[in-house]
């Protein structure tokens, strides 16, 4: 059964994007059959794997606009196992026209309906905000990764945030849980990442054990359209995502909880 995990954190910075893209190729190196999806109008982890929306023939923001369906518009093997339906920067606009729509919080569950039964995994990139778009997400998937940058206060906060919205969504029935929180931009030696692993505890959520170190390669590979995973894939950090996606993979879910059903 295809499992659908939106990564999401409300503060912007905590490194989404960088942990979609990266787990992605990981899934897929691990020969999971691996659907990424970009949601988000910044478009980064299109732009991480390599790929220009205006050079794929479609997006995500067609398929929101009733002009496409989900199938017609992926981009197969992007990367070994990892297929793409990708973003673009229309989402703002999107999102805009979802606040008049009917039942406008499952636009893309009724997406990835007729898309889910081709792959093992579906990672959604959010928005960093709880706007229509991450909602959207949140109702499409199960399960949802949250990353933390151990450089940054506010991405705690926003990680809070969210877990709170996450519980108001299963009072009102919707069945999604935490995977868990991970730490991003991990270097044990500055006070901010003991001071914020410290308080982890205190947010009640499930803790990976996998931690992405921060590397200035990750801005590289960006640059270059190419994931760390394969620009670097000896580095500690490639290491650290082939552990992540190991825990993701073992971690499982209920075998009826594969999209979101809201009663």
């Amino acid at each position: 059964m295809t499992r659908v995990i939106a990564v999401a954190n409300q503060k912007g910075g905590a490194g989404k994007s960088t942990v979609t893209t990266n787990l992605g190729v990981a899934l897929g190196e691990a020969g999971v059959r691996t659907l990424v999806v970009d949601v988000d109008p910044q478009f980064d982890t299109t732009a991480m794997l390599g790929r220009d929306p205006q050079d794929v023939g479609g997006t995500i923001a067609d398929v929101f606009l009733g002009e496409s369906e989900a199938a017609d518009v992926i981009v197969p093997d992007v990367f070994p196992g990892v297929s793409l339906l990708a973003g673009d920067g229309r989402m703002s606009d999107v999102e805009l026209t979802l606040v008049s729509q009917v039942r406008r919080e499952e636009f893309l569950a009724e997406a990835l309906r007729d898309v889910g039964d081709r792959f093992d995994v579906v990672l959604i990139d959010c928005p960093p905000n709880l706007g229509l778009l991450t909602v959207n997400a949140l109702f499409a998937a199960a399960e949802v990764l949250i990353p933390i940058s151990m450089i940054d206060r506010n991405a705690y906060k926003g990680a809070a945030t969210l877990l709170g919205t996450l519980e108001t969504l299963r009072r009102r029935r919707v069945d999604i849980r935490t995977l868990g929180l991970l730490r991003n931009n991990g270097d044990e030696r500055r006070n901010t990442y003991q001071t914020l692993d410290e308080a982890l505890p205190a947010l009640g959520a499930p803790i990976l054990e996998a931690t992405i170190p921060m590397r200035s390669g990750f801005h590289d590979a960006t640059t270059e359209g190419v994931p760390l995973m394969v620009r670097r894939p000896d580095s500690r950090a490639a290491v650290a995502f082939r552990r992540l996606a190991t825990e993701v993979l073992e971690a499982g879910v209920p075998a009826d909880a594969t999209l979101a059903e809201v009663a």
